[in-house]
């Protein structure tokens, strides 16, 4: 990840020449302007954001460029966030993502430069995608939104590949409940929480809109159309500004309910009582 991320940067970046370095490389003599790329650590975060993998990109220019380099943080910002990079091997795609300066501005004494530092995160390091899903309501609901969506988008389940690509939506089971309705029914209910990656903002804020409506408007979905089994969708809320990768946007209840099924072994049928008391 680290080559094509240097790799990136030496190509969109011309005040650079080309200078794109691992940290150990450069010295006072090195021209500049120049960039250092080092891997600054790895986190498992959550089970559905998986491996978080962070880099620190330095920009480092003359002490008296801080305009200059300004400009190139800038530049080197829109090179790199959101976009997708391949390593050029069997390894899958990855998307950086520009995450803020590390610290203000400083000047190393040693290599004579002004620095300013870069946090770059790639997320879901090494997670596959999920075809399918053995939850038969999460795999109804992907596939509904794959046929609202449409073809452009990718529907994901469960959890973030590393090779996403926007548009995109994942939905992913946040919780279960049964709770009894009579003596012999029963009412199971799933929390999905959805997450919706535009490549535009009004993009992003216009599929959610479409899905809380399209939901909101839907009677049932079936599961099972042999065994006539439907799932309810209930609540549905959607937010609007909420962060569609790390968070989600969409929250949708759906409810089922089921005929209890007695326990095993043979019920008791009949009862008879001779005797008296005494």
């Amino acid at each position: 990840m680290r080559a094509a991320i240097k790799a990136r940067l030496a190509d969109e970046l011309s005040a650079i020449a080309g200078r794109c370095y691992d940290v150990h490389e450069p010295s006072s003599a090195t021209v500049k302007p120049y960039v250092t790329v080092k891997l600054a650590g790895q986190l498992k975060l959550s089970s559905w954001l998986g491996m978080k993998r962070t880099y620190e990109v330095a920009l480092h220019g003359e002490t008296d460029a801080a305009a200059a380099l300004d400009q190139l943080a800038d530049q080197a910002v829109q090179a790199i966030h959101g976009v997708k990079l391949s390593t050029g091997t069997s390894a899958p795609d990855f998307t950086c993502l520009y995450e803020g300066l590390i610290a203000p501005e400083r000047i190393d004494e040693a290599l004579q430069a002004l620095v300013h530092v870069l946090q770059v995160s790639v997320y879901a390091v090494g997670a596959v995608e999920a075809g399918s899903s053995s939850d038969l309501w999460l795999e109804t609901l992907c596939d509904w939104t794959s046929t609202v969506a449409g073809a452009e988008w990718h529907v994901y389940r469960q959890h973030w590949p590393q090779h996403y690509s926007a548009p995109a939506i994942l939905w992913r089971l946040e919780q279960a409940a049964t709770t009894e309705r009579s003596a012999a029914t029963a009412e199971h209910t799933k929390t999905l929480v959805g997450h919706i990656l535009g490549r535009t903002d009004e993009e992003r804020y216009t599929m959610t809109g479409t899905l809380v409506e399209r939901l909101g408007s839907t009677t049932k979905l079936s599961v099972d159309p042999v065994a006539n089994r439907y799932i309810l969708p209930g609540g549905v809320t959607g937010a609007y500004d909420a962060d569609g990768f790390a968070t989600g946007q969409l929250n949708v209840v759906f409810r089922q309910s089921v005929q209890k099924t007695p326990p095993g072994g043979p019920l008791i049928g009949q009862v008879h009582y001779e005797g008296g008391f005494g």
